[in-house]
């Protein structure tokens, strides 16, 4: 996987982006979209109905070694810092008020920054397509990140994503001395899973590494 990422459309410490730096929602909103299985899928149960999308957290020490990931496999990390709120497998499952445009996200993981181990200097937001169907096919949807205090960062919207892109770096966080950098990535990866993509990720880590050292106090 190539490393180098096109200028970040945002970058900036949390508090040069008038957020909160307490707590940050890191969440998905998309429209139920019904899939027709083709081909040899039709014979898989999985395949069967909608697109299914997840988010995933994943923790990395300055070394880039994956030290955690939260997702729906996992839905806290060790320190319980960062917690998924828990799996939409269709965008309409988790009741109506947690529909596309309702009170409630679909699928939302909770990052407490004040309790994430010193030993985390990174963490990389991921989205994926579980079955593999491409982010633009849904009706509508978008994934958003905010703070406890209701302030929004960025929205990104899944129909404006490129036609065949089914995994995005959505989002990073770099530790500071006193604050966390954002910058939001937006950018496609060839994993077909949210496992992989950690790996992948992990590779572009380094070069933001190599470009903005983190600063021990």
């Amino acid at each position: 996987m190539s490393t180098t990422s096109p200028s970040p459309l945002l970058s900036d410490s949390l508090k040069g982006l008038g957020l909160d730096a307490g707590t940050l929602f890191f969440a998905l909103n998309y429209e139920f979209t019904k899939t027709e299985p083709k081909g040899m899928l039709k014979r898989f149960k999985k395949n069967e109905g909608a697109i299914d999308i997840d988010l995933a957290c994943v923790l990395y020490d300055e070394h880039c070694t994956i030290s955690d990931i939260v997702w729906f496999k996992n839905l806290r990390d060790k320190a319980e810092s960062v917690k998924h709120q828990g799996d939409s497998l269709n965008g309409k499952d988790r009741g109506d008020q947690a529909m596309y445009l309702a009170p409630l996200d679909q699928e939302q993981i909770r990052l407490y920054l004040d309790k994430i181990p010193a030993h985390i200097t990174h963490i990389a937001m991921i989205a994926n397509s579980y079955h593999g169907h491409p982010f633009s096919r849904v009706k509508k949807g978008e994934i958003h990140l905010s703070d406890d205090e209701g302030n929004h960062c960025f929205e990104v919207n899944l129909k404006q994503l490129p036609r065949d892109c089914t995994t995005l770096w959505v989002a990073h966080l770099r530790r500071e001395v006193d604050d966390w950098h954002l910058t939001l990535q937006n950018l496609p990866l060839p994993a077909e899973d949210l496992a992989i993509a950690a790996q992948q990720v992990a590779q572009g880590c380094d070069v933001l590494i190599t470009s903005h050292p983190f600063c021990k106090l």
